[in-house]
């Protein structure tokens, strides 16, 4: 009787301590989880920002074009009047220089008609040095307005070789996600449709594994056409090494909600393992849990249950050179 009651107590005691190791486990996957989308969401809100600083820039680049257009057009108008300005400077010369003709020939008139020529000369004379002070504040403002133009237009050459660069990089790596799509289901191609699947959305390539093609229900072991399915996409991604590796395990909705958790996790883990396995660097990959969660499906209907239970193999661009123009502006 002893026997059996001390029996007991070990087989309680056991139960007791794996559940705590268990649970700490979930605790730190959760909290690698929970870092995982942290940084994810961070990458994406940088690259939504940059975008919008490129929406930004180019709305600053047409202000700058028509601040450019309104300066020409104000050099247009004060060279218009320094023309008229200097034509009449011209004809007032011409007149100054008849009235010195008709002062001469008057040198013998009355004082009287002197006087008033000497007025009038004099006022001629003024009239002839307000209008070269005029001119040569023209100038003035013309070379001034042609400093600012040129400052303006070397601004918007700046800015335009920025937005240039920044969308050459973020073009760059749509091309590289779109030719990465392409050898992934190159290589899957002999596979069912309905057990891997190959998109591209929100700047990233999802290949969705169904738990048919790698796993036996319930089981984290993954089967041997997983095994193929798996090392021909490492192939590809071996060859990759500028691509971030997220790998999701999904579960449906039937049994308890812990033992999804812990079994998204294992799956996704032993894909990582198999990866890595067939030489994809292990840095480049991640492994994470969504148990049932995450489904994209309805988890009423048996077809629904199935197209939850799966993992998702997520490939996304790094954004460091994105990054560093983003500090650098």
């Amino acid at each position: 009787m002893k026997s059996l009651l001390y029996l007991s107590l070990y087989f309680i005691a056991f139960s007791a301590l794996s559940s705590c190791v268990s649970y700490r486990k979930y605790e730190d996957l959760q909290a690698k989880q929970n870092q995982l989308e942290t940084d994810f969401k961070a990458n994406k809100e940088a690259l939504d920002a940059q975008k919008a600083e490129n929406l930004r820039q180019l709305n600053e680049n047409k202000s700058l074009v028509k601040d450019i257009q309104e300066a020409q057009a104000d050099i247009a108008v004060c060279k218009e009047r320094y023309d008229q300005l200097d034509r009449t400077n011209r004809d007032l010369m011409v007149r100054y220089d008849r009235m010195l003709e008709q002062n001469e020939k008057m040198l013998s008139s009355s004082s009287e008609e002197k006087q008033k020529l000497l007025f009038e000369l004099n006022t001629k004379q003024r009239e002839l040095e307000t209008r070269a002070f005029e001119l040569n504040q023209l100038e003035t403002d013309i070379k001034q307005k042609e400093k600012d133009v040129e400052f303006l237009q070397n601004s918007l050459i700046e800015r335009e070789a920025k937005v240039k660069e920044l969308e050459g990089i973020i073009a760059e790596n749509d091309a590289r996600l779109k030719t990465l799509k392409a050898k992934v289901s190159e290589a899957l191609l002999g596979f069912s449709n309905t057990d891997l699947n190959v998109r591209e959305e929100n700047g990233k390539v999802y290949v969705s594994l169904s738990q048919n093609l790698l796993f036996a229900s319930g089981s984290k072991t993954i089967n041997s056409a997983g095994k193929d399915a798996i090392a021909k996409l490492a192939a590809v991604l071996k060859t990759s090494p500028e691509i971030n590796i997220t790998v999701e395990g999904h579960t449906d909705t039937d049994g308890e909600a812990d033992f999804n958790w812990d079994l998204s996790v294992m799956r996704a883990t032993s894909v990582v393992k198999e990866l890595t396995k067939n030489g994809v660097n292990p840095n480049q990959v991640t492994a994470s849990g969504r148990g049932e969660f995450f489904p994209v499906a309805s988890n009423s209907s048996t077809s629904g249950k199935a197209q939850n239970r799966r993992t998702e193999i997520i490939l996304s661009p790094q954004l460091d050179a994105l990054m560093n123009m983003i500090k650098n502006q």
